[in-house]
């Protein structure tokens, strides 16, 4: 074993990602015609990718067909092998044939092609080059332009499989954009886990316009903290007009736990003190649309943990809290009460 100190091992690592990261570029520069050809092809209506690989490219392929599953697009992995023994039956849903292998010479690709060519189906290679052997088979070749791998010997698969799975998610993510791809979209493919998670909106954790603590700009201290207290929310809404749609965050108060804490401070006037005298003037509000993560940054950004929810046309339907967002965040359950009984 080579005896190799700290700094070594870091400048062994880092070669390789400097050497990958300059790849990237270089197929950034080699994008054309035939990439927005196949891209077209992804994006088409009722498409169906049939992605092809073998050994690190089979890996990459897999990853691809991931991929697109989770945008909702229609899309199978194919091995060669079990290609010839049946599984070629998957081609008669395929539009497009996404083949991957570096050399662009993979034998078992090309006893392939000729096989998906009869079914009249597209094919799209990625490969190291465009002089190769399967050439004169496909449509069009998206050139990673890797001309050695990084690392001891350049022997290992380092900088063509990054560079090839770049250009599959380049060639997926620009199929979105044609695709008219929405957030919603990718919400509803990803109910669950983080992604999901980011995508939610405001108006899923907000509490309702009816059960939001409403007071009078009048409401004595003893009423005030009993109400916030009952409502279990940690804040309330003041307003001299009965709780209905059409209020705006600039016609009424707000007043947080915080508030009444502060209002504490001065015990002589904490008796005399009423909603009206404590409340936070036009609270921050946030769309009920936006996304829930936005919300967060909103209330990181100004130290609060409650905002206003607001419709299309600036009314009020809502409020939401720190706790309803970072609840679905652990597995709890968010209706269960926001403050502390």
């Amino acid at each position: 074993m080579t005896n190799l100190n700290d700094s070594e091992i870091i400048a062994a690592g880092g070669a390789v990602l400097t050497e990958g990261a300059g790849c990237l570029g270089h197929a950034a520069d080699l994008l054309g015609a035939d990439f927005t050809a196949a891209v077209r092809a992804l994006a088409a209506p009722d498409s169906f990718a049939l992605v092809v690989g073998v050994g690190k490219s089979g890996y990459i392929g897999r990853k691809l067909v991931a991929s697109l599953l989770s945008t909702g697009h229609g899309a199978s992995f194919l091995h060669p092998t079990d290609a010839l023994h049946g599984d070629l039956g998957i081609i008669d849903h395929a539009t497009l044939a996404i083949l991957l292998s570096h050399s662009g010479n993979t034998n078992e690709l090309l006893t392939l092609i000729p096989m998906i060519r009869q079914f009249g189906v597209k094919s799209v290679l990625i490969a190291q080059k465009r002089d190769c052997k399967l050439e004169p088979y496909v449509d069009w070749i998206i050139e990673t332009g890797v001309a050695e791998e990084s690392g001891i010997g350049g022997m290992a698969p380092t900088s063509s499989s990054t560079t090839t799975l770049a250009l599959c998610d380049a060639l997926m993510m620009a199929s979105l954009g044609l695709r008219g791809f929405s957030a919603e979209a990718f919400q509803r493919y990803h109910p669950g886990g983080a992604l999901g998670q980011k995508m939610r909106r405001v108006g899923d954790e907000m509490l309702p316009l009816d059960s939001l603590t409403w007071l009078a700009p009048d409401t004595p201290m003893d009423r005030l903290v009993a109400a916030i207290t009952d409502g279990g929310q940690g804040f309330a809404i003041v307003c001299d007009q009965s709780r209905s749609t059409g209020v705006r965050p600039d016609q009424v108060g707000f007043i947080s736990d915080g508030d009444i804490r502060r209002a504490a401070q001065d015990r002589e006037r904490f008796e005399a003190a009423t909603a009206a005298t404590i409340m936070s003037a036009s609270p921050l509000a946030v769309p009920a649309n936006s996304f829930a993560i936005e919300a967060l940054r909103l209330m990181e950004e100004h130290a609060v943990t409650s905002l206003l929810c607001v419709d299309e046309v600036g009314a009020i339907v809502g409020a939401v809290h720190i706790h309803s967002i970072v609840a679905r965040e652990l597995g709890l359950d968010p209706a269960r009460g926001l403050a502390p009984s």
